[in-house]
């Protein structure tokens, strides 16, 4: 089996929130084969910070999905996009 590249925008849900803290869970809520790669903090708007990240893993069934309910769950996380999906 191939590996996927998963790249993601993550909007906090207000400036205030605390992007560290986001990012230290993201690792937290991955499935096992799954791994943090690059993130970056980009300015957005209004003050707010979008938490740019790619994720690795292995290409099956079901691990965006996994992946996506997970970020979808960390708290102060607003909205969470899929910016690119890509075979590597």
């Amino acid at each position: 089996m191939g590996e996927v590249a998963l790249k993601y925008r993550i909007m906090p849900e207000s400036p205030d929130s605390d992007t560290d803290a986001i990012i230290a869970k993201i690792a937290e809520i991955l499935p096992e084969d799954g791994t943090l790669g690059a993130h970056e903090i980009k300015p957005f708007a209004f003050g707010l910070n979008a938490i740019m990240i790619a994720i690795i893993g292995i290409d099956r069934e079901g691990f965006s999905t996994e992946v996506e309910d997970g970020l979808n769950n960390i708290p102060h996380v607003q909205t969470v996009v899929l910016e690119e999906q890509s075979l590597i």
